[in-house]
């Protein structure tokens, strides 16, 4: 039979120790607990107060940035009104809401305090027409759709046709063509008197890709190909300007800068030849 130990005096203050020491800590959590759940609770009732507060209503809206809109059609597109809060305003949600519309690019939205707002906007710029069959659009460098031309709008801009006649093409090579044509307008941007793209009409997209080029003082179709835009306006702009130094362009009737692609003569021999036709 066990002989039972007896509990030291130094055995019981330890126990009582550890007890005291474990009540402290949750006594301390609780504390935290408490201090959190009530100052979230007042932090919330503050925000709420200010952001109702008429003291913090937006009363003014500076738009900056605006050519084609103006600033009262942005504030109509914000949907900002005089109830607007500067407090509870989500700057980057106004600023993606903004973005939607087509004709904006960027936005930027900053508030001052403690009422005012300031938008500032960067509009897409157009770079040509495209020709969509029942109507005509604007488009930007990009190649992005901005908007239908209307009566009022101006038409001095280079068009590009023959998209409406390829549906079946366009979802593999659209993309391709367009920047091709987009590609020798930007370049044609560029200051070069030979070729400004002032005198760029018209760019005809074929049902295969291939694009052909129209003059607007010269009725002669150009044609381009596909791809390597950058080279082949620089080849353009020397084989015109030898044209007009020989006063031959009234005789000309077609330019082919596509001439002997993909028939085998090497990439080399074929990229500078250029096949000029004249009357007879």
């Amino acid at each position: 039979m066990g002989v039972k130990r007896r509990k030291s005096i130094t055995d019981y203050s330890r126990s009582t120790k550890e007890k005291g020491s474990g009540g402290k800590f949750l006594l301390l959590a609780s504390v935290l607990l408490v201090t959190v759940i009530v100052g979230g609770g007042i932090l919330i009732l503050i925000y709420q107060g200010v952001s109702r507060s008429v003291f913090f209503q937006v009363d003014k809206v500076d738009i900056t940035g605006c050519q084609r809109l103006n600033t009262r059609e942005v504030l109509s597109w914000s949907g900002l009104d005089i109830k607007t809060n500067l407090w509870a305003l989500r700057t980057a949600k106004l600023k993606k809401h903004l973005e939607k519309n087509n004709w904006i690019e960027s936005a930027t939205v900053k508030r001052k305090w403690p009422n005012a707002l300031h938008i500032r906007i960067r509009e897409r710029v157009p770079l040509a027409i495209v020709n969509q069959g029942s109507r005509l659009a604007y488009v930007d460098k990009k190649g992005v759709i901005i908007c239908p031309v209307v009566h009022t709008d101006s038409l001095d801009y280079p068009i590009i046709t023959g998209r409406e006649k390829n549906k079946k093409n366009q979802e593999q090579q659209g993309i391709e063509w367009l920047q091709d044509a987009l590609g020798f307008i930007r370049y044609a941007g560029g200051g070069n008197p030979v070729l400004p793209r002032q005198n760029i009409s018209e760019i005809h997209v074929g049902p295969d890709g291939q694009l052909t080029l129209y003059l607007a003082d010269n009725p002669f179709p150009i044609y381009l190909g596909q791809g390597g835009m950058k080279k082949k306006y620089s080849r353009l702009s020397k084989v015109l300007s030898w044209l007009y130094r020989k006063k031959e362009l009234a005789s000309t009737t077609s330019i082919d800068l596509n001439y002997l692609s993909g028939l085998g003569n090497g990439e080399k021999e074929s990229a500078n030849r250029v096949l000029v036709s004249f009357n007879k």
